[in-house]
Parts: structure tokens; C-alpha cells; sequence
């Protein structure tokens, strides 16, 4: 850092990390209705718990009103399939949506009702109070700023149906207004507000010696919500010059990608910002970029609801090929953990973090509504143990040679101490299976996500050399530790259905699995079931080092392998 240093005073200038684009266009509202009698008043219902209840009631409160409306109810799900919402739009003079009571669910259906608004049907959306602020950053996001929505006090999944009913039928004269009267301008959102007003391109930091200005430094980036918490690498322009130098020419306004859930403009400059707070050298961005693109690939639905949803998912990085050795990146003891030998590791990690906030709003309350969260939101990055695996490297699976360098993306769930297995190999691998944990999430027993095929939900284990090995020298590959798994990883079917009967009773399981619910408690207690369909549910890579204690993450999407180039 170079500083300007007076009798008492130092000074340093810093550059801001933020995006100073979107990938959005704006639209206007469609025009507003005359009068809603006569017409065909639509019900967008996403199949959160309540969600259809509430909107036939408020609905049903609205035709008292305007005796002459019909009524039209639209079962869809958390991202409505496509041509559902088309064939909505079309039969519709106007909709109303619901509910929007958690992230990834809010996002989704301001997407839905913004292609409403840009199709010219006026919709108005059904949200609860705390996510005020996650509608107004997805309408921006998907095009249709100023898109009308009504709060009601509660999420409706903490509701009994009554309640849910209760808390909507106030609400019916907002919506009537939001349909038929043009609305006026709305204030912006006073932080975005502060936002645009105050966004420069570079900050000037002083103090009495130079620990006091970067003391400075990180109040103030940590008060903008620049920061993850931790004290920050300044960002001076020496730098972020010398990482995007390293990118050997490459334009600094080049757009490398779209960063998402806020789909912020990735440029090198932007992102080498955001890499020299996270204290990465030049050599590391190549890294960094491709752990990015590779979370950007992530296909919807879940490109946005692993990011945006009120529970706890974040992504894991595995690096492959010749530039884990190269950079230091840590395949060895301990490779998730913190210290020096993982300083790598947690640089890029925090780097592609960093990105993601400043660039992409992956921030807790305005894009990112995660209840609890998650330590994993620190970005883990670890690389794979190739020199002691008895087996091809992970990206070698994925169709890459064993000299292409990869970074492999997987959105997590869950992570587990699956502690020591001993004995031959056969022991070793029953204990693994009987002691990995089970999630069966809703891409594997519902619809509720239109778009999932059902495999997405799986287990991505890391497996010691010792481990591995002993696997080998018995004549076991890869790929038939993964099958063993898959077919002996049985959860009670009691257990499995569980979580699902809510879902049952709103008809969104999947028809294959009607079966179990149809079993008698007693059945449900003595019969198992595989808990995976899908082959690719089950992954494995080798790392770490010392004694067999293997580990796991439970995965909610399907991981993303993508090769690291140069970027010129």
C-alpha cells in the first residue's frame, strides 16, 4: 500500500468494489385497468403453504366488489413453468401472485409478474413484510422497477390456513387500487438511494499513521456493507493495476461475466477490485473467474434459489490440475481449514465471495434472506490430492485431460464428520454408507421448482488417500464406491416422508412416490428405500491426509466443472 505520509497524518486511496452496471433493462408498468368487472381477474399461486387459500379469499373479497369478475386459479410452483405462465398471461386481464415469503420464492415470483407486466397484463404480488426490500431489488433486477406489490404482516408458512385468510382479505382494496390506478412514482429505496447518490469510483482514507487509515479503510467499507466482517486488503490502485496487468492486455471495461443473483457487470476491473480486497495475488484471478463463471452456469431454477433462499446453501470449490501445486492451493492435511497452509485457499475463496457481494448483492437481508445462515458462506476452496489418489482426478471424470486445471462448483447443504472407518475395505465402506446422513430435498419428491429433473439433491464426499486407497488395493474404482453408495445409503421410508406430508396434501408429490405415503405406519418404520435415483448424485473426490476420517457435504445442485484458461 503506498501511503502519503505528513507530520501526523497518512493517506491512501482505494477503489470502490461495487457494480456500476446492471444487466437489466427497464420496462414500464402495463397500463391499469378501468374497471375489473367483466373481467378475468388471474391467481398465480407458487405452491407455498397458504398461497392458494390466501388468494381464492382475497379474490373471493374482490368479486364483492366487482360481482361480474371471474376467477381463474394457476397451481404453479416456485419458478412457474413457462408455458403455464404464458397460458396465464394470455387468458388473464389482470393477476395477482403469491406468496412471496422467502428468498428464493419473493424472486421467482416478481419474475413471474414482471414477464406479466412486459406481456401488458397488470399483476400485483402478494409479500411479506421483511422482504420488502428483496422485491424491490428483484423487480430492478428482472426489468419492471416499479412493479406493484401489497404486505401483509406474516410469512404464510408460519400460518394456520385461518390466519393466512385473515391477514390477506385486508389487503383486497390495495390490490383493487394497484390494478385499476396508475400508481405514482415510488420513492426509492433509501439505502439504494444512498447507494447511487454516494457511489464514487475511488475513496480517500487518512489517519495518524498508516494503521489508523486502514483502521479507517475498513470501518467505513465494513458501515457500506462492502465487506464480509473480517478486516479488509485495502484495494489501492497499485493493486488492482497489477492484477489486471496479469490479465495480459485484456481491456479493464471487458465484460467477463454477469455476476449473479443481482446480475451486476463482472468486469476485470471489478472483479480484480474485489480479488486485491481479498488479498489475492495476480497469478490467483484466473481462479477466481472461473469459480465465477462456473456459479454462474448453475441453470435455473436454482441459479437463483441456491443464492437467494431463506435457507442455508452456499457454494464449495474444488480445484484441479497442475495449478493446485502451482499456487499453493492446499490438497493436503486439513485442506478446509484455516492457517497458513490454507492461505490460498481462503484468499480465492474470498475473493469469489467478495465478488459475489459487491458485484452481485449476495448480501444477508437484501438479496441473499438466508434465516440462519451458514460458516460455508465463507467460501471454502480446497484442491484435490491427486498425487496420493489411487485414482484419476476428478475433472479426468468430467471428460478434461489430468493436465487441464478445473475449478468444480457445487452448492451445499450441509457438511458432516462422517469420523473414522477401520477395517478392510469392505467395513470401511458399509460404515460410510450407514453413517452418511440423509436430506431428500424437493428436487427428488416434488415439483414445487419448476425446472428440477429430480437428481439435483445428492452427496459430495471427500475421501483421505488412506481411505482411497484401501478401496483400490481392494479392486474397487471409483465409480464402484459410488455405485455401493448409491444402492446401500436406504433412510427409513418413516423418515423420508416426514417432511413431505405437508407437500402431499397440497398435491405436489411426485406421482412415483404416492406409494410410500400409502404404507402403513408400520411398513414406513420397517421398509428402507434408496435415497438417491441418479448415479451423479453421489461424487467423490480425494483430500486431505492422514488417518480415514472421511467427510461430506450434502449438495443441492448439480456440481459444475469449468476449465481455468488464461484470460488473454
Amino acid at each position: 500500500m503506498t501511503t502519503e505520509a505528513g507530520v501526523d497524518q497518512a493517506t491512501f486511496e482505494v477503489v470502490n468494489p461495487t457494480a456500476d452496471k446492471l444487466d437489466s433493462a427497464e420496462t414500464s408498468l402495463a397500463p391499469r385497468l378501468d374497471t375489473l368487472n367483466g373481467k378475468v381477474l388471474g391467481l398465480l399461486s407458487n405452491s407455498k403453504p397458504n398461497a392458494e387459500i390466501a388468494l381464492q379469499a382475497v379474490a373471493e373479497k374482490i368479486k364483492e366488489t366487482y360481482p361480474d369478475l371471474k376467477i381463474r386459479l394457476y397451481p404453479g410452483s416456485i419458478r412457474f413453468d413457462p408455458g403455464l405462465l404464458r397460458r396465464a398471461i394470455e387468458e388473464s386481464d389482470a393477476l395477482v401472485g403469491a406468496t412471496a415469503d422467502c428468498g428464493a420464492c419473493t424472486s421467482w415470483l416478481i419474475h413471474d409478474g414482471a414477464q406479466a407486466e412486459k406481456a401488458g397484463v397488470p399483476q400485483v404480488t402478494i409479500v411479506a413484510r421483511g422482504f420488502e426490500r428483496d422485491t424491490d431489488t428483484s423487480a430492478k433486477v428482472f426489468g419492471v422497477p416499479g412493479l406493484q406489490y401489497v404486505v401483509v404482516p406474516r410469512v404464510f408458512t408460519a400460518l394456520t390456513p385461518e390466519q393466512a385468510t385473515e391477514q390477506t382479505l385486508p389487503v383486497a382494496d390495495d390490490i383493487i387500487k394497484a390494478l385499476t390506478q396508475t400508481p405514482a412514482a415510488a420513492p426509492a429505496d433509501t439505502a439504494e438511494q444512498e447507494d447511487d447518490e454516494e457511489r464514487q469510483e475511488t475513496y480517500t482514507f487518512r489517519g495518524q499513521d498508516p494503521v489508523a487509515a486502514v483502521e479507517a479503510f475498513n470501518e467505513f467499507y465494513l458501515q457500506k456493507d462492502f465487506g464480509d466482517g473480517l478486516p479488509l486488503h485495502p484495494p489501492t490502485r497499485a493493486k488492482v493495476e497489477a492484477i489486471i496487468e496479469a490479465a495480459q492486455g485484456l481491456p479493464r471495461d471487458e465484460l467477463i461475466l454477469t455476476i449473479p443473483p443481482l446480475h451486476g457487470h463482472g468486469t476485470l476491473e471489478r472483479i480484480a477490485v474485489n480479488a486485491a480486497m481479498a488479498g489475492c495475488r495476480p497469478e490467483e484471478l484466473p481462479v477466481v473467474i472461473a469459480a465465477l463463471k462456473a456459479i454462474h452456469a448453475c441453470p435455473p431454477p436454482m441459479n437463483l434459489s441456491v443464492l437467494m433462499s431463506t435457507g442455508a446453501f452456499a457454494p464449495v470449490i474444488l480445484v484441479n490440475g497442475p495449478l493446485v501445486k502451482k499456487l499453493g492451493i492446499n490438497s493436503g492435511r486439513s485442506p478446509l481449514g484455516p492457517g497458513l497452509n490454507n492461505r490460498v485457499n481462503i484468499r480465492i475463496g474470498r475473493a469469489v465471495a467478495l465478488t459475489l457481494r459487491n458485484l452481485g448483492a449476495w448480501i444477508p437481508g437484501r438479496m441473499d434472506l438466508d434465516t440462519i445462515g451458514t460458516v460455508r458462506k465463507n467460501i471454502q476452496v480446497f484442491g484435490e490430492n491427486e498425487d496420493e489418489s489411487p485414482w484419476e482426478p476428478y475433472q479426468v471424470g468430467k471428460g478434461l485431460r489430468p493436465d487441464d486445471s478445473t475449478v468444480t462448483v457445487v452448492h451445499t447443504v450441509g457438511e458432516w464428520d462422517l469420523g473414522s472407518n477401520h477395517g478392510p475395505a469392505d467395513r470401511r465402506i458399509r460404515s460410510i454408507a450407514a453413517r452418511t446422513p440423509t436430506l431428500t430435498q424437493v428436487g427428488f419428491m416434488t415439483s414445487t421448482l419448476a425446472g428440477l429433473e429430480g437428481n439435483e439433491d445428492g452427496l459430495f464426499y471427500l475421501l483421505p488417500p488412506e481411505t482411497a486407497r484401501k478401496f483400490a488395493d481392494a479392486g474397487l474404482s471409483k465409480d464402484a464406491v459410488k455405485r455401493f453408495l448409491l444402492h446401500n445409503i436406504r433412510p427409513r421410508i418413516w423418515d423420508v416422508v416426514a417432511p413431505f406430508i405437508d407437500f402431499r396434501e397440497r398435491g405436489l408429490v411426485r406421482p412415483e412416490w404416492e406409494w410410500m405415503f400409502q404404507l402403513t405406519p408400520e411398513e414406513q418404520r420397517t421398509q428402507t428405500i434408496q435415497a438417491f435415483n441418479d448415479p451423479a448424485a453421489i461424487n467423490i473426490a480425494v483430500a486431505g491426509h492422514g488417518t480415514p476420517k472421511e467427510f461430506v457435504f450434502g449438495t443441492m445442485t448439480t456440481p459444475i466443472t469449468v476449465k481455468i484458461t488464461a484470460l488473454a
